[in-house]
């Protein structure tokens, strides 16, 4: 006997962000089925007689299963349609391959795969609040945003974690949240009892100065056995240190300074406050990208602020429209880059009239 065919395994959406599901159908079938037609007489009580043909269905049962091995993914297959599931990505940025088998009761078996793929992440930050509201309406479609947290009151000055049934989590509920807090990491473990959406975290942005070294990692670590731990894992997309564009450049700091076990990723704010030119993306990310690169190899990076001063000459926008097109571009084109969100929030950044940037970045958020 032959073995099954799989002819197609097909998503109803290729495209996924973190968290969303798509509906795949297999069509499979076995080639040493056969459906037979013979000729034949019915009759009635009555004596009526008529010829029509006889139809014997031959098939070879198959039990159709799809499965897939990067992370993240979850199949559940339909309990009336044994040939179409729904598929869940809950992972960052890159290729998920399906791969479908059908088999016979022999155990012969055939197989075929699809992709679906989840996108670099564009969004955008601001205050929260009002800006936040103004900007989810002003830019629909922001993928990715940055919450700050808030100092809750009590000894210290420090931000706590943000609640997670209002402000941005409300206002803005289809952005991936990149959530920052300097205060205890103990909070982390009743915090994320109830997270139900995917997150990026991050304790203490920018430790630069305010954080020792030592001090940043023996902390940071505790973060990633608290994660590790927790049944809620799964919406953590990652975790690491943010710093500077700048810090890492001209103030030639060391990536390593703030890496620690466990982490996932390494975030670089990049901005450019150059009112002379638009910065080249060698300048913008190439060397902070590079020394997080040779630190710690394969590891994950997001921009989680970026922003560019409009310059002198560019009095339409225009310039620089074309500039973020063009850093967005270079991103999309780096496989280890998983998020980026423009930081409209300070005026010498602020994508406002005339639209040809704020078109050309709500463009890029639904790219």
């Amino acid at each position: 006997m032959a073995a099954p065919v799989v002819r197609s395994v097909t998503a109803e959406s290729t495209v996924l962000l973190p968290g969303q599901s798509t509906t795949v159908r297999v069509d499979a079938y076995h080639p040493d089925s056969r459906l037979l037609t013979l000729s034949g007489r019915v009759s009635d009580p009555t004596g009526a007689a008529w010829d029509t043909p006889v139809r014997v269905d031959l098939s070879v049962p198959l039990t159709v299963q799809l499965g897939s091995s990067a992370p993240g993914v979850t199949v559940t297959p339909n309990p009336t349609d044994p040939t179409t599931f729904t598929v869940t990505v809950l992972a960052g940025r890159g290729t998920v391959t399906l791969t479908a088998t059908a088999r016979d009761g022999a155990g012969r078996t055939g197989t075929a795969t699809t992709t679906v793929t989840v996108p670099l992440l564009v969004g955008m930050s601001t205050e929260k609040g009002a800006r936040t509201q103004r900007a989810v309406a002003e830019y629909p479609g922001i993928r990715y945003m940055r919450d700050f947290g808030t100092d809750g009151g009590d000894a210290d000055a420090l931000p706590e974690l943000p609640p997670l049934n209002a402000g941005k989590f409300v206002d803005a509920p289809s952005a991936v949240m990149h959530v920052s807090w300097k205060d205890d990491v103990e909070q982390l473990t009743g915090w994320l009892d109830g997270l139900s959406r995917p997150i990026y975290l991050t304790w203490y942005h920018e430790p630069m100065g305010d954080v020792t070294p030592a001090t940043y990692r023996t902390t940071a670590t505790r973060v990633a056995q608290i994660i590790a731990a927790h049944r809620n894992r799964r919406w953590v997309l990652g975790h690491g240190p943010i710093v500077t564009r700048y810090w890492l450049d001209e103030g030639r700091g060391n990536p390593a300074d703030w890496g620690y076990p466990g982490m996932t990723h390494y975030g670089v704010d990049c901005y450019s406050r150059d009112t002379a030119t638009y910065w080249p993306v060698s300048r913008m990310f190439g060397v902070a990208f590079g020394k997080v690169r040779a630190a710690y190899p394969g590891i994950r990076l997001l921009v989680p602020e970026y922003g560019l001063s409009r310059t002198t000459a560019d009095t339409t926008g225009a310039g620089r429209a074309q500039a973020i097109r063009d850093h967005v571009t270079w991103l999309r084109g780096q496989n280890d880059v998983d998020a980026v969100a423009y930081w409209n929030n300070w005026a010498e950044f602020e994508l406002g009239d005339p639209p040809l940037e704020s078109t050309a970045w709500r463009n890029l958020q639904l790219a």
